[in-house]
């Protein structure tokens, strides 16, 4: 009689033999789904802890003796109002009647001033630029021999940009793909709040103008990738949107790949596939030679090569592996996160990276601060991974494959040389954290846009994320670098050259703002 279908109404059998092979059994099938449990157990746990846990994966310190904290300069803690801020002044004063003293009746002297500062706002304000070209003509020519455009001439462009025959300024279009490449506002939020200023604009206008920004755009972008692919190393990730497909309603998973140049060509360039395929990266990469500092991803795999691209593998992936088994009470996994918690000790002790230079001097001591780097963590850094090699090879056999600590053991010991390769050179880095914290816009985002319309609205999305990320990643306002170069791309015309493209770069924008600057101060002082 099998004992798990048997009815609890059901008369037990007498037999003594029987009653304990249905009791073996019943522990047997008990014992089982305690460990169907706790792995249940585990990944909701994990699940949980992803959707609402922490984000930061710092450890936490131990506590720290109790000490009084200093006293703050300032009981508020507010910062000062910036200077270049315009002032208003409102002035409260006394009537001649209150200014005369009550006791003697003769006026009082004023002793000085009380003053307090608020920041306050105007809604935006719109206003319409009436572009005006003037046509002259000669009255002295014979029209019927001399052609008309020799006879007329008109001033100014043939077209008013920066979009042709466009309703939007260069300020509205800076403003339209700011709000939604950088502060993530949909578009039909942004019909809303245009509207509320007394502006009507359709959210099928506002897509036009984005997608007519990413066509005036393109050819700088087409120069960016061109330039990052001259990086010695090259960040990389990519993460997943809803695509919406056409008669269907239905979404499919279309991805958003992200790769950051180096110091000398800091440039954060996202490409748009509407698959999960190795042929994504391997397009935008082509005859790439140099680092790539990369998770493990299968996708990634076609670029690797001893003359190809060198895998850097991002170590916070293989310390993030050992968490769960950590959280799960598995103290084996406490030796592995403190095996990375010295190298990232290790880094920070490190000195930093000497920015680019044309100045050969200064090139040279870059060179030698990033050999200085490489030599200090071949000292410091490479016995602790030493250590950590012989730790893996030890736990490995004691470890379930498909455990938590078995995951992360694989994890490591399958990517072990391309976890160490940055041991290589002193500019590379330990793990890939500049680009998931660039991804951060998208997750941002899709929480508000929530899918892309086509495969043309996920091209135009690469190009004016790829602008606006750029920027952020140079400390750049985007609205100020868009304002300048919409109407300076328009104005290059439909082929602009290399040359021509060089100082838009918003690098290159940058250097020679603030170099204008510092003449501009220079001559004032």
């Amino acid at each position: 009689m099998d004992a798990t279908t048997l009815s609890p109404d059901a008369a037990l059998p007498t037999d003594v033999a029987t009653l304990q092979a249905m009791v073996r059994e019943l522990l047997t099938e008990l014992q089982k789904l305690r460990a169907e449990n706790a792995e249940l157990k585990t990944k909701l746990d994990a699940a949980l802890k992803h959707r609402f846990g922490r984000r930061s994966e710092r450890r936490t310190p131990p506590p720290a003796p109790a000490q009084k904290p200093p006293p703050r300069r300032d009981p508020h803690g507010r910062s000062p109002l910036p200077e270049h801020l315009q002032r208003r002044e409102v002035i409260h004063d006394l009537t001649d009647a209150e200014k005369l003293c009550p006791c003697c009746g003769q006026p009082r002297a004023c002793i000085g001033e009380q003053t307090a500062e608020q920041l306050d706002l105007e809604p935006v304000t719109f206003f319409v630029i009436r572009t005006i070209k003037k046509s002259y003509a000669c009255r002295h020519c014979d029209p019927a021999i001399v052609p008309v455009e020799q006879r007329i001439t008109t001033a100014g462009p043939l077209n008013v940009g920066p979009i042709p025959r466009g309703l939007c300024g260069p300020g509205l279009l800076a403003h339209v793909v700011t709000a939604k490449f950088a502060d993530h506002v949909p578009v039909h939020r942004l019909a809303g709040q245009l509207a509320r200023s007394g502006v009507t604009i359709a959210d099928s206008t506002l897509g036009d103008w984005l997608f007519g920004a990413s066509e005036l755009l393109r050819p700088l972008y087409d120069l960016m990738h061109k330039r990052l692919l001259l990086s010695r190393v090259i960040h990389g990730d990519d993460t997943g949107v809803k695509l919406r497909v056409v008669g269907s309603t239905r979404t499919k998973k279309a991805h958003l790949w992200v790769c950051i140049g180096d110091a000398d060509y800091p440039y954060v360039l996202f490409d748009f596939t509407a698959d999960h395929t190795a042929e994504g990266p391997t397009r935008f990469l082509k005859d790439y030679k140099g680092y790539f500092q990369a998770d493990a991803l299968a996708q990634y795999e076609g670029l690797y090569g001893e003359d190809a691209v060198k895998h850097v593998c991002c170590s916070a992936h293989a310390r993030r592996k050992f968490v769960p088994a950590s959280e799960a009470h598995d103290t084996r996994a406490t030796a592995a996160l403190e095996m990375f918690g010295r190298l990232y000790a290790i880094e920070r002790t490190l000195p930093p990276l000497l920015p680019p230079s044309d100045d050969p001097v200064m090139r040279e001591q870059r060179l030698l601060r990033e050999e200085q780097r490489r030599v200090m963590r071949r000292r410091d850094a490479g016995p602790v991974w030493d250590e950590l090699e012989k730790w893996l090879a030890e736990q490995k056999p004691g470890a379930l494959p498909k455990s938590p600590l078995g995951t992360a053991i694989g994890y490591s010991t399958n990517n072990w040389a391309a976890l160490k390769r940055y041991l290589e050179a002193g500019y590379l880095t330990l793990d890939n954290n500049l680009s998931e914290r660039t991804l951060r816009v998208i997750a941002l985002g899709r929480n508000n846009w929530g899918v892309i319309g086509s495969e043309a609205g996920g091209q135009t999305a690469a190009v004016l994320y790829s602008v606006v990320g750029t920027c952020k990643h140079l400390g750049i306002d985007p609205f100020a670098y868009l304002r300048e170069a919409l109407p300076g791309l328009f104005a290059l015309g439909e082929k602009p050259t290399t040359e021509q493209l060089l100082d838009w770069l918003p690098d290159r924008w940058l250097l020679n703002r603030t170099r204008n600057t510092s003449i501009a101060a220079a001559t004032a002082g």
